[in-house]
């Protein structure tokens, strides 16, 4: 029997933009923008797709893996509730042992086929057997393998290139944070006299910068590799080889100059090159990377900037894949500096991005056609969406009040990362043939910003719920004597109740009428600078089941706010839109067996594209699956009856 006749594809290919709502997709494909993706849009069905609440990544994506719910996948946040914890703690959400659901790569295992998984989010630690994995943790600051985050050196005359406006918190952005330094003040030295030999001839006096490399700078510590890093030195001879001044700076290990890693003029970038780093008192081979920036002619203006060093191994399964990548391919990086963003220039943030998703095209084109060319199906992924609506959508539209010179670069911001994906795109579709299914599809959308976002922990002190006391030594501390509620990741409010919480004292006796106030207190609240209503829905945890939250891990009252009271996601509803922003998720579908240029009438949500790629690929349905094949897609839906 022929694949064909118990299937309409032999293989898939499912691309993943975090944070792409369909609504901004088609606007970037109207405005030409993506010239790739249109061509899949006119063969092929698309739709804006419903996504889960919270609006988040983990669940998002978990859902779409699974094709389960969050009630039942149990992957509700970031950070997850974990019962009989005190309320204030969590479980971190990035964790594949959370997933309570079958993946959709184990199934195609289950069936004896083979996936092939590039930096697909939510999928580390890895669950593939027989498959082949690339990373795969979260985005940006939330992976569990770099040796150090970006390091940005700078000397002399500095200035912000924020866009300004409001920027979301790590909870629900964690791709960046303001725990760290965002950058590393350094001092230029007259060389004389330092030791330095074998070095080119300067038409002024030469000058040294020391160059200081931090592993695991930039890191969580709850994701840490590991606990110390050996700082590693590297010392910078900037010299002038004209009459036109500073121009030239050559990076080395010693001040021996021949002993160098880079010779760089100004907004040029280095090689890359494999570096020895030392953590926990054992050696780790990483990709080094850096760019001069800026060398003012007078060396009154010095930024070398170095990019997230990641590790040669241990990113891989089977963990030989680093090995075949580094000897085929070269280099790897997770992060393209999106927590350098507003520090950096725009143009060295996506010449990052287009380095990384060039190397991710590179990788999938190796493993896919010569190391394991019997692959069933491919999932790759990028995070560029989220990250450009994190940074740039909250400014990129009037109703956020920015001046026209801000609202003008944000619209540029997103339309060359939207730009550069489907580059991406155009590189993938280029690995299947006629008989490939191709699915783009995102795990939420993103917003512009409008009125300042609420802080729902603030809304509940207000209200009397949440109360709070300082420690002898000045700490701000929840004081769990008198606090009836407080609120945990991005939609769950729990009671502190007697006889579950730690610090209960909420009596059982209470429970309902507590949820009961604490919903009408919401739907009552109003913002003193608007005047409006910023929650858009309460509801009991039993109630919750409406919105696909259930189970021990979500709060006694779930809620949701109005997008113009929210940031780029997370708190919104799956279908809100705001200005030329929306939270819908992108579905789009072409290939055998799928209807030719149709915007699709009825629902679809993200636990329908699992169940349809099985159905389409002749392969048994996720063992925990809910939701549904998508028939209006399919040109003949009884094709299983009719081979």
């Amino acid at each position: 029997m022929s694949t064909l006749s118990t299937s309409l594809a032999r293989r898939a290919i499912l691309v993943g933009l975090d944070g792409a709502s369909m609504e901004f997709v088609l606007r970037m494909v109207a405005e030409g923008v993506m010239p790739n993706t249109a061509r899949l849009i006119d063969c092929g069905v698309h739709r804006p797709m419903l996504g889960v609440l919270p609006t988040l990544t983990p669940p998002g994506w978990t859902a779409i893996a699974t094709g389960a719910w969050p009630g039942t996948h149990g992957v509700m946040d970031f950070g997850i509730y974990q019962p009989g914890a005190p309320l204030d703690q969590w479980l971190q959400g990035i964790d594949t042992r959370m997933c309570r659901a079958e993946y959709l790569w184990n199934t195609i295992e289950r069936a004896g086929k083979k996936p092939v998984l590039i930096k697909w989010e939510m999928s580390w630690p890895p669950t593939v057997t027989t498959g082949v994995q690339v990373e795969g943790s979260g985005p940006g600051l939330s992976n569990y393998v770099q040796i150090a985050g970006y390091h940005f050196f700078v000397s002399g005359l500095w200035k912000s290139r924020e866009v300004g406006g409001f920027h979301d918190p790590e909870t629900v952005d964690p791709s960046t944070s303001n725990r760290f330094p965002a950058l590393q003040a350094v001092s230029l030295e007259n060389a004389e006299g330092k030791g330095w030999w074998n070095t080119p001839q300067s038409r002024l006096p030469p000058l040294e910068v020391t160059l200081t490399l931090h592993p695991l700078k930039r890191t969580y510590p709850e994701m840490a590799r590991g606990k110390v890093g050996i700082p590693k030195t590297l010392y910078g001879y900037i010299y002038a080889s004209g009459d036109r001044g500073y121009d030239r700076l050559r990076v080395c290990r010693s001040r021996d100059a021949h002993d160098h890693l880079a010779e760089l003029a100004q907004g040029e970038w280095s090689a890359w090159q494999v570096e020895t780093f030392e953590i926990d008192g054992k050696p780790v081979s990483g990709f080094l990377g850096m760019k001069l920036i800026t060398l003012a002619a007078d060396a009154s203006s010095f930024e070398l900037y170095v990019p997230q060093i990641w590790p040669t191994t241990g990113y891989t399964h089977p963990p030989e894949v680093a090995d075949d990548i580094l000897r085929h391919c070269g280099y790897f990086f997770q992060n393209p500096g999106r927590d350098s963003l507003g520090i950096i220039d725009d143009d060295t943030y996506f010449e990052q991005l287009e380095m990384l998703h060039q190397r991710m095209a590179d990788i999938a084109a190796y493993l896919t056609q010569t190391r394991d060319p019997d692959w069933t199906m491919l999932f790759t992924e990028t995070h560029a969406p989220d990250y450009a609506h994190h940074f740039f959508l909250p400014q990129a539209d009037e109703l956020s009040g920015a001046v026209p010179e801000v609202i003008s670069r944000c619209r540029e911001g997103l339309r060359r990362t939207y730009a550069s994906i489907d580059r991406w795109i155009g590189k993938l579709v280029e690995l299947g043939g006629e008989d490939t299914l191709v699915g783009i599809v995102s795990d939420h959308g993103g917003t512009p910003s409008q009125y300042r976002a609420i802080d729902v922990a603030n809304v509940l002190e207000e209200l009397g719920f949440l109360v709070y006391h300082r420690t002898p030594e000045g700490k701000r501390t929840v004081d769990w004597s008198r606090t009836r509620a407080i609120t945990h990741g991005m939609v769950n409010i729990f009671i502190n109740l007697q006889g579950r919480d730690p610090y209960g004292i909420v009596p059982a006796g209470e429970y309902h009428a507590t949820q009961i106030e604490i919903i009408n207190a919401l739907h009552a609240y109003t913002d003193k600078i608007t005047g409006r209503h910023p929650f858009a829905l309460a509801l009991t945890k039993d109630d919750a089941e409406m919105v696909n939250l259930w189970g021990d891990r979500i709060g006694d009252v779930i809620y949701a706010l109005r997008p113009e009271f929210d940031g780029a996601h997370g708190k919104q509803l799956p279908s809100a839109k705001l200005g030329i922003g929306a939270q819908h998720s992108t579905f789009i579908l072409a290939g055998p067996g799928v209807r030719r240029g149709v915007k699709l009438q009825r629902q679809v949500r993200v636990v329908d594209v699992a169940p349809t790629l099985c159905y389409l690929l002749g392969l048994p349905m996720p063992r925990d699956v809910e939701g549904g094949v998508v028939y209006e897609a399919l040109s003949d839906p009884d094709w299983h009856l009719n081979a």
